[in-house]
Formats: structure tokens, sequence, C-alpha cells
């Protein structure tokens, strides 16, 4: 590789580095993503289903903690080669979380609470090296292991997110309609999430750096959200 090349190619990694972290810096400026999922409320208030879906995506998208939780679960387990794996452990952790926050009553402190833990856990996974490199045949068993704790681990920490779904269900709107968005909006976001690891790893010769920015930035929004 010539010097004029390896220039080159430096240029590029610093270029598409400083943008992808510029855009990290303007998402985490935008005020609706926030613990207050502001206005979205309001559409379902007359109980309308087809509104009360829209409710229900719009809901995970303007809070933060929510939004934080599956663009990096997506983002971790892809690295972790187990994206379906926790595809299932996401979906179902919502769901158990969503129906038992119905049918019992919940504190809210405690769930708060439980959310902010979930976060701080998932930036420490995201920025752990443990996480994010293929094991190899002598730590193989062991490294297994850990990942599969942690899908469980999320899996169960993603109920207090259904649970708090449930909690913010708007007044009078379809509780049904509202859960099915939320689903669809949460899943949806994991799904970016391994988009956005696949771009990383396909693009940046140390994807791990920028991981780290983008779970420190996570966190941070969520903190002064």
């Amino acid at each position: 590789m010539t010097t004029d090349t390896a220039k080159t190619m430096t240029r590029k990694n610093i270029f598409q580095k400083t943008n992808i972290m510029s855009g990290l810096v303007l998402l985490s400026l935008l005020p609706t993503l926030a613990f207050a999922h502001p206005g979205h409320g309001l559409m379902a208030a007359d109980g309308s289903f087809s509104l009360s879906i829209l409710s229900g995506i719009l809901h995970p998208l303007t809070g933060f903690d929510h939004l934080m939780l599956a663009l990096g679960m997506g983002l971790l387990f892809t690295q972790m080669h187990s994206f379906k794996k926790g595809f299932a452990s996401l979906g179902i952790g919502l769901v158990a979380g969503f129906a038992l926050s119905l049918s019992v009553s919940l504190n809210s402190t405690f769930i708060e609470f439980g959310i902010l833990l979930s976060i701080v856990l998932l930036t420490l996974a995201l920025m752990s090296r443990y996480f994010n490199h293929a094991p190899n045949q002598s730590d193989e068993a062991s490294v297994n292991t850990w990942h599969n704790l942690a899908i469980v681990g999320f899996g169960a920490l993603a109920m207090l997110h259904g649970a708090a779904h449930a909690i913010e269900v708007p007044a009078n709107s379809s509780t049904a309609g509202f859960f099915i968005g939320m689903i669809v909006a949460m899943l949806s976001l994991y799904t970016v999430g391994k988009g956005v690891a696949t771009y990383l790893n396909t693009h940046l010769q140390d994807s791990l750096i920028i991981q780290r920015v983008i779970a420190v930035v996570g966190l941070c929004g969520v903190l002064l959200s």
C-alpha cells in the first residue's frame, strides 16, 4: 500500500467517523426524545383503534429510554451474533411486562429505576470488548455462557419497559391498539440497531470506538432527558 493510498484511507475513515459522531450529537439534542413522551397521547384520546396503534408506534420514538434500549440491544446482539435470540428475548420481555402491568399494580418509581439500570448495563455491555468479538476456541464456552446470560438478562429487563408502556397507555385509547403499535416500533428499532452494527462492521476498521460513542451519547441522553 502506497503512502498516498494510506493517507486517503485515513482521511476517509476520519470523515466517516466525524459524520457519524455529528449525527449522534444532533440526535442527542432533539427535544422530543425524552421520558415525557409529549403529544402522542392526544391522538388516541378518542379511543380510535388506528390512532391508538399510531400512538403506540410514536411512544418509543418520543422516549429516549425505550429508543436507547431497542437500538442498543439490536446493536449489541448483532455484535454477539445472537440477533434472532435477542429478537425473541426482547419481544417476550415486552409482552410479559405489558401483560403483568395490566394485571398487577406496579410501583412506577421501581419501574423507572429498573429502566435506568437496564440502560446503564446496556451501555457497559456495548462498551465492553468481551461482548463484541468472536470467541476463540479456548474461551468459546465461557463467552457463549455469558452471551446467553446477557440475552436472558436483557430480556428480563425489557419487561420493565413493557410495564412502563402499559402504565403510559393514553386515557380512553385502545389498549390493544397501543400495544400493537408499541411492539411494532420496538422490534423495528431493534432491527435498525442491527443495521447500524452491520454498517459499522463493514465501513470502519475499529467499529467498537464508534459503538462506545453511541453508548455514551445514548446514556447521556437518557440521564439528561
